[in-house]
């Protein structure tokens, strides 16, 4: 794997608190903790950027690893459709498949089949409705909470009742930001294309402030989410979204390591209860051994990006989830690390169509430089104001359209 330089990897073992290893608001029994004191046997099952957690907070950060849960499962009707690989086009920017809607690369085999199996595996859902929860903790624990409303179409699901003409549409996304003040108001459409080769991004936003309706051609690479406390780009939300085409990518091979899985106790409980200063509260979130596959993104030369090259774990098996993402800067120094968290099911919501599907709990990113991190798209019943609607009953076309946004946001 490539050798990256990384700040402050230094751990002071001497001074390190031991916790408990046992963790009471998570099911199942600890295997064994990973903490401060004996990082350094566990080393090789980490990414550096849980290496660089205990580096930064070594009386806090602790790992609970529990036994292996039950594997996430593919939805059966993407399932059925998908047994053989596409094929990837126009400099790998667009796919061909040989089921319309399938999972691209049920047996990958390139660097980028991984992120495209990842980057098109939300539309094994027709249509979400929900309201998710977003925070954003400063490094002396306080707590800025966000909501955001989102509607979203997936027009190359095989349960997708509208018809769409253009088949390169990949999702119509519709989301109003319920708050901080700051950001209340403002509501953003895209229409994400699978081929950006073909057809980039489109996007609408509306602000209060002008009562406008606006293109928004930024809302894409590195610009800053609204909602990510500036820490969290557009194409880092969700994991990673949009095109590819800025980075080269290469396969780093598989191995071990200690995910997180099974994050029922993060959805049950309160955000002041799990969100503690610098990160997540130990107690609350479950580990587990599972086997990884590791692609890594090199900038292109010519090509900006603000991370210049990143690290991407993805789970070995299909649904390929996204566990975590590792991001430098020019320097080739840790940024920041990005974790994501999953519960099997559909946390008290509806339209899974097996219980054996896993849904995102959350997605952590943590910024080393100004001890901060963000959590997007937080759900669970402790968090959620209503439950998550999974193939919800459609919108009408006209709902994802500028004059569809001007009205969503009156």
């Amino acid at each position: 794997m490539n050798k990256f330089k990384i700040k402050n990897l230094l751990i002071t073992f001497l001074s390190a608190i031991v916790f408990s290893s046992t963790s009471a608001f998570a099911d199942g029994h600890v295997k064994y903790s990973v903490t401060s004191a004996n990082v350094a046997e566990y080393a090789e099952m980490l990414n550096p950027g849980q290496m660089n957690m205990f580096a930064q907070y070594p009386d806090t950060y602790r790992m609970d690893v529990y036994e292996e849960s039950a594997s996430c499962q593919l939805d059966p009707d993407i399932a059925s459709i998908s047994q053989s690989n596409g094929t990837m086009i126009n400099d790998n920017e667009g796919i061909e498949v040989p089921n319309f809607g399938q999972t691209p690369f049920p047996d990958p085999s390139h660097p980028q089949h991984f992120v495209w199996n990842y980057r098109l595996a939300s539309s094994s859902i027709n249509a979400i409705e929900r309201v998710q929860t977003s925070t954003n903790v400063k490094a002396d624990g306080s707590i800025t909470l966000g909501q955001q409303e989102t509607q979203i179409s997936f027009p190359t699901n095989p349960r997708t009742k509208t018809m769409y003409a253009d088949k390169n549409l990949y999702a119509l996304f519709m989301q109003k930001n319920l708050g901080p003040p700051r950001s209340a108001g403002t509501v953003t459409l895209v229409h994400d294309f699978i081929d950006s080769y073909m057809q980039p991004r489109k996007a609408w936003q509306y602000s209060p402030a002008t009562r406008r309706v606006r293109r928004a051609p930024d809302i894409a690479y590195d610009t800053l989410t609204t909602a990510g406390g500036g820490i969290v780009t557009v194409d880092q939300y969700g994991g990673f979204n949009g095109a590819q085409d800025r980075y080269d990518w290469s396969y780093e091979g598989m191995q071990k390591m200690i995910v997180p899985m099974a994050n029922d106790a993060l959805a049950d409980n309160p955000i002041n209860v799990t969100h503690t200063a610098g990160h997540l509260d130990p107690d609350y979130v479950r580990f587990e051994e599972r086997d990884v596959h590791i692609v890594h993104a090199t900038l292109k030369p010519g090509q900006r990006h603000l991370y210049a090259s990143r690290t991407f774990y993805f789970i070995d098996g299909l649904p390929q989830l996204l566990l975590y993402q590792d991001m430098y800067d020019g320097n080739q120094d840790l940024m920041r690390t990005y974790m994501q968290t999953h519960v099997m099911g559909n946390l008290g919501g509806s339209g899974l169509t097996s219980d054996d599907q896993c849904s995102v709990q959350g997605e952590y990113t943590f910024d080393f430089a100004t001890r901060t991190y963000s959590g997007g798209n937080l759900f669970g019943e402790a968090i959620q104001p209503s439950p998550t609607v999974y193939n919800a009953e459609e919108k009408p076309v006209s709902f994802y359209t500028p004059d569809g946004l001007r009205r969503y946001a009156r």
